[in-house]
Order: structure tokens, then C-alpha cells, then sequence
């Protein structure tokens, strides 16, 4: 028999705590079919057109470009500046970003 306190709702640092446990497994495995299905979960959730998806995503992007680490690597392995791209510049590298990461994952299939 279950105890009453076993049907009490979670409360919202226990939500959190269970959410921040998922994303550190994700991390972890670094499954991207698991973090894509994460993501579109989100973006279905707050209800996102396919306009306001290409903002985020570009968003995202630009911001990750810029984070320091990321940055630096770049600036180091291709010999440019991150923060003087514009729109046509961030997407053309996430082009040949994505280019290389299909490439490997291709060679560990």
C-alpha cells in the first residue's frame, strides 16, 4: 500500500532537480537524436513558427559562436572574428560546421 505522501505533487525545486538530472544524462551521452527530441519538445511546447524557430536558431548560434571557447577555437583554426559576422557570415558557418560534424559522424557509422 502506498503511502498518502507518495500521490503528493512534486514540488518545483524537485521539478527542477529531476530536469537538471535529465539534461546532465544527456550530456553525459551526448545522444543527439535524444537532445533533438528534448528540443522539439520545447519549441512544440511554447508553440514556435517556423519563423521564430529560424530567430532561435540563429540566436542560439550566434550566441554559441561568441562564447569565448568557441571563439578562440574558431579564431585559432580559421582565422576569424566571430563577433564581425553578420547574418550571411554566422549562417555560412554553421553551414561548414554542420559539414564537419555529418562528416564524423558518417566515419563512426
Amino acid at each position: 500500500m502506498k503511502n498518502p505522501q507518495d500521490h503528493k505533487k512534486k514540488s518545483v525545486p524537485e521539478k527542477q532537480d529531476d530536469f537538471i538530472k535529465l539534461l546532465t544524462q544527456l550530456r553525459e551521452e551526448k545522444d543527439m537524436d535524444a537532445i533533438a527530441d528534448l528540443f522539439w519538445k520545447i519549441i512544440t511546447t511554447y508553440g514556435l513558427k517556423v519563423d521564430e524557430l529560424a530567430a532561435l536558431n540563429y540566436y542560439m548560434m550566434k550566441r554559441s559562436l561568441e562564447a569565448p571557447v568557441n571563439a578562440t577555437l574558431i579564431k585559432e583554426r580559421m582565422d576569424l572574428d566571430v563577433t564581425q559576422l553578420g547574418v550571411d557570415g554566422i549562417l555560412q558557418l554553421q553551414r561548414a560546421l554542420i559539414t564537419i560534424c555529418t562528416e564524423q559522424f558518417a566515419k563512426e557509422q
